[in-house]
This record gives structure tokens, sequence and C-alpha cells, in this order.
């Protein structure tokens, strides 16, 4: 739905209906009920927003597996409320947007709308529905794409969301983030469900092990697919809207989104079979699992359809958004995306004339688990008991090829992995900077601490490069006891702010890693750890490709006074 054009009927209609009131309350079953998310960036300066009607999961016939298209008729409240004094004399007064929910999935009506917005101005928007008396349903707001840097561009990251855990902490880190750091653009890097889990929870015995009960022997191979639909939308749907309404929800009601799928929006390891949960051993089990799970992520995260996202801001910054797991094939060396996925990647890598952002669900700076000498490791991994990372796909390697031929400094975000690191090395002349955050919410059995071991970049061979990593940041680990509970880092998240260097062309970078677990007197999320003078260099232009990596003169003026890391 395009709504570039403004709708002066709808604004009549509403200002007759509102008298001119922008304070309605939003009750708490409407709080429930509906939502607001801004999705991001559309072309020019638009941005896409998507409007839901949540229904909690009902008995439904057999043979139905979606949710009725909502018929009533609503509309979308878009306000300025601040921004630069030229901009907002050109859109002095609100506009009201007819839409219709005419989109659906199990549990969810939904609609994505595309808004024309104007650079840098903070938008207020509210969901609305006329009944006896205007009835305000849900808000959020969101931020035009700006067209300078001066005032600053901030960012957040964030992976693994596992809601039982989280108890509320998300929302109050969320809620007292000082507003130096409010992001204007969120990255959830994958894992905002754990729909394995969730099906394995409603066992017995997950109460000892979450995620592991009876229930990951149950025998769904054997009933009729119509039967196994419906008990996995029943699990799935409920999983999404606890996570939706509640837990993730103070979060995507404040600027822009873009969602990338982990694993667990599926299945752990997807799309391999995963060795611990038997009921997915059967082709049957897995193939309409994966088609269920697949219409609630094209419904909440991906109603755009779009498996690669890239945008500018303010001719200074480049930013590509690439999901590197639901368009993956199982097996070692399967590639992780389509090919022309990939090949607009590896482009938009070798043409760069700025510094860029690449953002990914899990790191680039991994181990090849398929190495000689690891045979234990690979086994897992290829029976299920572990995971294929990054390196172990087919594509990786003329992904790392791209990264080498990029003339740019690269910053990467990554997640997945439960820690939070920073990590920085020197290829063909430029600075590459990984930047990991996870988890949010850890899942209590898959805690982890801070991989800082891989001495040297690609550990997959891969032509004759090879860089030295430098490990700069890590994440705290929560307490001092034995086992697992001692390896878990802190829930966390990033935010990066993006300011103009001293240098015409080079982008500062402030990067702060945020504690959910503490907080300050301010009930704030604490800072785990920081860095101050990250710079990435506008480099000149090169029309060749680089043949290997040469040393940086002075690695000092990119990065000053970084603090050791901390112990994990």
């Amino acid at each position: 739905m395009d709504t570039r054009i403004q709708t002066t009927a709808a604004d009549s209609t509403m200002e007759e209906v509102s008298g001119g009131d922008h304070g309605y309350p939003i009750g708490e079953a409407n709080c429930d009920r509906y939502m607001i998310v801004p999705h991001g960036y559309g072309e020019g300066d638009s941005g896409q927003v998507w409007v839901a009607e949540f229904n909690d999961p009902q008995p439904a016939p057999a043979a139905h597996s979606g949710a009725a298209v909502s018929s009533e008729r609503y509309w979308l409240r878009v306000e300025p409320v601040d921004g630069a004094a030229a901009n907002l004399a050109r859109e002095a007064t609100r506009r009201d947007i007819p839409l219709t929910l005419d989109r659906s999935a199990p549990g969810v009506a939904f609609t994505l709308v595309t808004l024309a917005l104007l650079p840098d101005v903070r938008y207020r928007l509210s969901l609305w529905r006329q009944q006896e008396s205007p009835l305000q349903l849900a808000h959020a707001e969101c931020r035009g794409r700006p067209r300078t840097l001066e005032g600053g561009f901030n960012v957040w990251y964030g992976t693994c969301f596992y809601g039982e855990a989280d108890g509320g902490a998300l929302r109050e880190a969320i809620e007292a983030l000082p507003a130096a750091h409010r992001p204007q653009v969120s990255f959830l890097g994958g894992d905002q469900v754990y729909l394995d889990t969730a099906f394995s929870n409603t066992g017995w015995g997950a109460r000892f092990i979450p995620g592991f009960s009876s229930r990951n022997f149950s025998p769904l191979g054997f009933r009729s697919r119509t039967t196994i639909r419906r008990r996995l939308n029943a699990v799935f749907t409920t999983e999404y809207l606890r996570n939706w309404r509640r837990g993730l929800r103070a979060k995507l009601q404040q600027g822009f989104h873009y969602f990338l799928a982990g694993d667990h929006e599926f299945w752990n390891d997807f799309p391999n079979r995963p060795g611990f949960l038997p009921t997915l051993w059967s082709r049957k089990v897995r193939d309409e699992w994966q088609s269920c799970a697949r219409e609630l992520f094209d419904a909440y995260q991906l109603p755009s359809g779009a498996l690669s996202s890239q945008f500018d801001v303010a001719n200074a910054l480049k930013f590509f958004v690439l999901d590197t797991r639901l368009q993956r094939a199982p097996g070692r060396d399967a590639n992780f995306t389509d090919t022309q996925t990939f090949a607009a990647a590896t482009t938009w890598l070798r043409a760069l004339d700025r510094p860029g952002v690449l953002v990914l669900p899990a790191p680039l700076l991994t181990r090849w688990q398929f190495r000689d000498g690891r045979r234990l490791k690979s086994l897992q991994v290829k029976w299920g008991w572990g995971d294929h990372s990054l390196a172990d796909t087919g594509q990786y390697q003329d992904l790392v090829r791209a990264i080498r031929d990029c003339s740019q400094d690269l910053l990467i975000l990554a997640g997945d992995v439960h820690f939070s690191r920073l990590a920085r090395f020197d290829l063909g002349g430029k600075l590459v900077v990984e930047v990991v955050s996870s988890p949010l919410a850890c899942l209590p059995s898959a805690a982890a601490e801070a991989d800082q071991t891989l001495a040297e970049f690609p550990d997959r061979p891969t032509d004759h490069i090879r860089a030295e990593v430098e490990y700069l940041q890590a994440g705290s680990a929560i307490g001092k006891g034995v086992g697992r509970v001692a390896k878990s880092c802190n829930n966390n998240f990033v935010t990066l702010r993006f300011e103009p260097g001293a240098v015409d062309g080079d982008v500062r970078v402030q990067v702060v890693c945020w504690n959910i677990t503490g907080c300050d007197a301010q009930r704030a999320p604490s800072v785990d750890w920081e860095t101050q003078d990250l710079v990435l260099r506008k480099r000149p232009a090169v029309t060749s490709t680089v043949a290997a990596p040469t040393a940086r003169k002075d690695p000092a003026t990119q990065i000053k006074e970084l603090s050791e890391p901390c112990e994990s």
C-alpha cells in the first residue's frame, strides 16, 4: 500500500471524529491487540510501516491454517513532531491515511504501508478506529533518513531473544537508554523467536532443561500433514504473539527496523537436520515445520519480501543488510543465499566508494569447522550436534575475496554466538572492524563466552589472504560458578553513533555495548564496554583488485586509547 499522496478526505474525516485531540489513551486490551512497527527505509525519502492486529490462537478447522483478513477500516495518523524548521514548514499538519489490514498469517492480520517522510523529521505514528468515539489503538515513532551526519546517526544491533528468560529487562533497558544513543535504525540479527524451544517446552521435563523435554520425541511424523500444521501453528503463533506483544514491543515501536533470520526462527542449525530434536528427523515434519515457520517470518519480519537491503546515509556511509539463513541450503559447503542476492552483496562490496557497514546474522570472523585436525568437531556438526558456521558454507570464500577487493574501510555487525566482542584486522590496505552482539535474553542451555582465539583471518584458507586479528573488547561474564553458568556473557545489545570525522569523508564511530543484566542509578543499562575513537576512512577508489594485504603504517590513528578486553 503506497501512501505518498496526501489523503485529504481522510484528514477531514479524522478531524471530525477526533476533535483535534492527539492524546487519547490506549487501553490494555488494545495494547495487546494492535501494533505499529516501522520496518525500514523505502525508495527515496520514504519509509515502510507494518500495522497489525493480533488474534490469539483458536481451535480452528483442520483445513484452515491462516487468520481471517480484517474487514475493519482503520486510519494511520502521521504527525511531524520535531526536526529542522525548514523541513517542518513543508509538513505543518498531520496526515490521516485510511488503511485495511489486507494480509494475514496464523494469529495476525497486517499490512505494509509506504510513507513519504521528510529528511530528519521525527514522526509520531498512531493507529485509530472509529466506533462510538474515536479510539487510538497503537502508536510508534520514526525519523526520516538524514541528509547529513552532523547531528549524528544512531544504529542499534541485537540478536537472540529468549522471551521466557527476559523478565521485562529488555523493555526497561530500552526505555531508560540515554537519549544520545537512541537509534534511528535497528537491526535484529536473528533468533527473535525460538520456535524449536517453544515446541519442546510444551512437553514434560522442559522446566528442568528449557528446550528439551518429552516433546522432542513427539511422533508427529506419523500424523497427517494437516494435523502437523495445526499443532505447529498453535505453538509458533503463541511464541510470536508473546515476543511481539511483550518482550520486544518497546524496542519495535522506536525507529526503523531491519530483521534477519537466525536458525531458531526455524530450528537449531536450520536447514540441517538437528540431532537433539528427533521429531525433526522426519522429512515430512521438517517440510511442514519450515512452511509454517516461514509463513510467520514473512508476515512479521519480512513483509516486503526483500532478501537483502541497502541504503545510504548522507552521502557519507553505505549499509548492506545480508541474510545468510533464509536461503541457506543444507549440508557442508552449501550456499548461504541465492546467487542473485550474493551477487548484489559482492558487487556492493567491490563498488564501495566510501565507508560501509555490512550487517550479517552471524560473524564473518569464525572457525572453519571442517578443517583437517578437527574431525570430532566436524562430525558433531555433520550429525546435527553442532552448528555450521558461516565459514562452513560454500559462498564464504567468495565473500572473503569480495571483502579483500573492497577499497574502503568496512564495519561488520554480527551476532548469534551468545557473546559480545570487538575485533579488527587490516586487509588490502584498509581497516575491517567486526562488532558482535548477542544475546538479548540468553537461552539457559546455550551459554557461551567470547571466542578470541582465532589469530588470523580467514580461518578457512582463501587464496593468499591472511590478516592478523586484534581483539579489542569482549563482554564480561556472569558469575564465578562452575559449568555453563560461569561461561555465560551478560545479556547485551550494541549502539553505534556515526558522526563526521576530522578529515572530509571519514566517519567517526562510537560503539557502546550495553549490559541488560545490570543497570545504573537511573535504571539505564550499564556500559559493558565501549570505544570512542574508531574512525572509518574514505579511501581512494581502486580500479583493480588487491592481491594481498598490506600492513598499515599507524593503526593507532584508527583506534585510540582502547581499554584491555574484559575477563570472560
